[in-house]
């Protein structure tokens, strides 16, 4: 529940919260409009600046960033299970929410002071995460949880629901809080908020970046960037069998293949010298890693020095007896015979190293000539050329079979995921019948709250809450019947927000306020603005909650209030004007 919301900023005009319904009002100027600034009276500034105290996302164009605001902090009084807690953030600042220490210690947050008053803060993040799990019973640590992955029901997502916001375009359609919300992001948060399974359509989103891929690559595939990598199975399965066969062709004339006595003797010569000097060279690396080891343990090598054991003595304050001495000094000609008779070891190790590397590179320049010779003799000859030639040929033969089969795979590796991804989506569908059937129960609670709330905006007129179970994923679609003028589809979104809110407040959870901008409003009937308002308070009372809306006063003058409204009752003290330059929330206007 919302107490207060204030700010630092002198000409400020806070507005205090009761429990039940609250509307705040707002004179509007004749002929006024909202293109002159960027917050007008400040209807909208203020469900603005809520979004902010619960986390809201400051980038650089947000409303409290401005350069008029910024240096400015604005607070909110909030009722949290059974405490109050004040919120303060500021633009300057947006990172950090300066709440109380003893809040924050019962909470189990995390604060830091701020340098610069002291003050008491945690990260925005961190508040948002604490938010998550009060309000919507998301995990206190999201690390290790389901819920660290991408793609999953988040709190901002969750929280938009209850206060939708004109700029971001929630009041176009009932299932999406912004108009740039993506499809698994709706599907996913209002399957958490309506009790249903939101993997499945997390899932779903998974299938749909995968057939995007796949899209992308048949695209290629087809004559693109990668048609002459990969092609379709139809086109490869004949071209990597006659490749296939062509390269068995020529494999079997090879072995066939007859060269001059003389000939073949050189060429076995050549072979075996070139085989033995990659034998050399072999041999090679692990004698200089030894030779290079050696040499460095050589130059370790050193007699301990007397004057450490006497140091070490002198450093417990015991003096060391000429016996002792006596005895170091037999002990050192001992060691130092050791350590030489281990250097001269090392030595001759070292030279047989040296010598078995200098023999093979001698033998190796010796076989280089040997096969240069033998290669020069054979060079110009008919026979060995054609035998080249053919291995030449075959082992050309060989490589395109190889890149026909590797792309073969590709394409037949294409074909089964689209299969894999058809299966996928059909596994999907199945899985949305079950979840909607085993929580059935959670349905029909949502489709009797708005079914009365549509009943109670409208005596003459019927609707429905359907949930459908598709490839696509699961369909929100509210209908009341006839047609879509007088702001039907405004109200359809009331009903969905309506029963939301009523969902959370029933098990204790939620926000425990649902705030709707006078833009919801537009375009319909005075008798359904004021039936809104009706079940929006008694819903909010009989909850013990808040239904907060904004409202312009020459709208609210005109509603036909039922006699359990008080008018006088229900606005909040503070009100609001486009009419002068200090009327508006901030007390001036700014562009």
């Amino acid at each position: 529940m919302i107490l207060s919301i204030s700010s630092s900023l002198p000409t400020f005009k806070g507005v205090t919260f009761h429990p039940g319904l609250n509307v705040v009002l707002s004179t509007k100027a004749p002929g006024s409009n909202e293109r002159q600034t960027r917050n007008s009276a400040g209807k909208t500034s203020l469900i603005e600046i809520i979004h902010f105290l619960l986390g809201g996302k400051a980038d650089p164009n947000s409303l409290l960033r401005h350069d008029a605001l910024a240096a400015y902090t604005f607070s909110g009084r909030f009722l949290i299970g059974s405490r109050e807690v004040d919120v303060t953030r500021s633009g300057s600042k947006a990172s950090r929410v300066f709440i109380d220490g003893d809040n924050a210690k019962l909470f189990g947050l995390t604060t830091k002071k701020d340098k610069d008053t002291g003050a008491e803060f945690v990260s925005n993040e961190e508040w948002k995460d604490f938010l998550a799990h009060r309000f919507f019973d998301l995990p206190e640590v999201v690390k290790g949880s389901p819920f660290e992955e991408s793609y999953t029901p988040s709190f901002r997502a969750l929280f938009a629901y209850f206060a939708r916001r004109y700029g971001s375009g929630a009041f176009l359609h009932p299932e999406k809080q912004a108009e740039a919300q993506q499809r698994w992001d709706w599907q996913v948060n209002l399957s958490y908020l309506l009790g249903l399974d939101w993997r499945i359509p997390r899932d779903l989103h998974m299938v749909r970046q995968r057939e995007g891929q796949l899209e992308e690559l048949k695209k290629a595939a087809k004559g693109g960037a990668l048609g002459h990598l990969i092609g379709t199975v139809a086109e490869l399965r004949p071209a990597v069998v006659l490749a296939e066969a062509k390269a068995s062709k020529l494999r079997e004339q090879l072995s066939r293949f007859q060269v001059h006595e003389a000939y073949q003797e050189m060429m076995g010569r050549a072979v075996s010298a070139k085989t033995e000097m990659q034998s050399l060279a072999r041999r090679a690396v692990p004698l200089r890693e030894t030779l290079a080891h050696l040499q460095e343990v050589l130059k370790r090598e050193r007699l301990p020095e007397r004057d450490d054991v006497t140091r070490l003595y002198q450093a417990v304050g015991i003096e060391l007896p000429d016996s002792a001495k006596r005895r170091f000094e037999d002990v050192e000609r001992f060691h130092q015979s050791v350590v030489e008779n281990r250097r001269l070891r090392l030595r001759e190790e070292t030279d047989a190293i040296e010598r078995e590397l200098v023999a093979g590179e001698t033998r190796a320049a010796e076989l280089d000539a040997e096969r240069s010779e033998i290669l020069r003799m054979l060079e110009g000859r008919g026979a060995l050329e054609d035998f080249t030639a053919l291995q030449k040929r075959l082992a050309d033969a060989e490589a395109e079979a190889a890149s026909l089969r590797e792309r073969f795979k590709a394409a037949e590796a294409l074909e089964s995921e689209t299969t894999q991804l058809g299966i996928d989506r059909k596994s999907i569908k199945r899985r949305l019948q079950e979840d909607h059937h085993l929580r059935r129960d959670r349905l029909d609670e949502a489709i009797l709250l708005i079914g009365e709330a549509i009943s109670f905006l409208y005596e003459d007129r019927q609707g429905k809450f359907e949930v459908e179970a598709t490839e696509n994923g699961p369909e929100f679609r509210i209908s009341i019947q006839g047609d879509r003028g007088g702001g039907i589809s405004n109200m359809e979104i009331f009903c969905l927000d309506h029963a939301l809110f009523s969902i959370w407040s029933r098990r204790g959870k939620g926000p425990g306020f649902l705030i709707h901008d006078s833009h919801l409003f537009d375009g319909v009937d005075e008798r359904q603005v004021a039936n809104a308002l009706d079940l929006g308070a008694a819903t909010a009372t009989r909850l013990g909650g808040q239904y907060i809306v904004t409202l312009n006063s020459d709208i609210f003058d005109t509603l036909p209030l039922p006699d359990s409204l008080d008018r006088n009752l229900i606005v909040v003290p503070t009100h609001l004007s486009d009419e002068s330059e200090t009327g508006g929330l901030f007390g001036f206007q700014f562009d």
